[in-house]
């Protein structure tokens, strides 16, 4: 099994991935250039923030892709701050914690990590946020609605 196996495979067991990040420069005079952080699924709270940002975002992807440099440029003046709070909302657990720390977090993000290594880390974050799992909410709960009229309640009486 290679290393992407396993890590979708801990992801669904809702175990932690270790993600490696730049250290900060206090560590790094000390000679510790790396630290590693463990990442979770995040909680409905912060997918509830993430989707609200990335729909804040307003990207038109047919554009972006077909565009010149000048229109990638301005998308991602425009939208990378959003983008590095979208990652840093996937990697804190919490709902407070996440919303004391999100800004702080995107910040180091955006300071110390290069788009490469972003764009990295929210495939990851994409992978363990399974979406599937609402789809499948929404489709048993649609299933418990006792108020909607069945068929011998539509047609007509004798």
């Amino acid at each position: 099994m290679n290393t992407v196996e396993m890590n979708a495979a801990d992801a669904l067991m809702d175990r932690r991935l270790k993600i490696i990040l730049p250290a900060p420069w206090i560590m790094r005079v000390f000679g510790k250039k790396t630290i590693p952080v463990w990442v979770k699924r995040p909680v409905a709270q912060n997918l509830l923030r993430i989707s609200r940002l990335l729909v804040k975002m307003g990207i038109n992807l047919k554009e972006l892709k077909a565009g010149e440099l000048g229109t990638l440029m301005e998308c991602i003046a425009e939208n990378l701050v959003p983008a590095s709070r979208i990652i840093a909302y996937g990697m804190i657990r919490g709902s407070i914690a996440s919303w004391m720390l999100n800004r702080p977090l995107a910040l180091y993000l955006r300071c110390y990590m290069d788009m490469r290594s972003l764009a990295e880390l929210a495939n990851i974050i994409v992978l363990i946020s399974g979406g599937e799992d609402f789809v499948s909410i929404i489709t048993s709960v649609s299933n418990l609605r006792i108020t909607q009229p069945t068929e011998s309640q539509t047609g007509n009486g004798s």
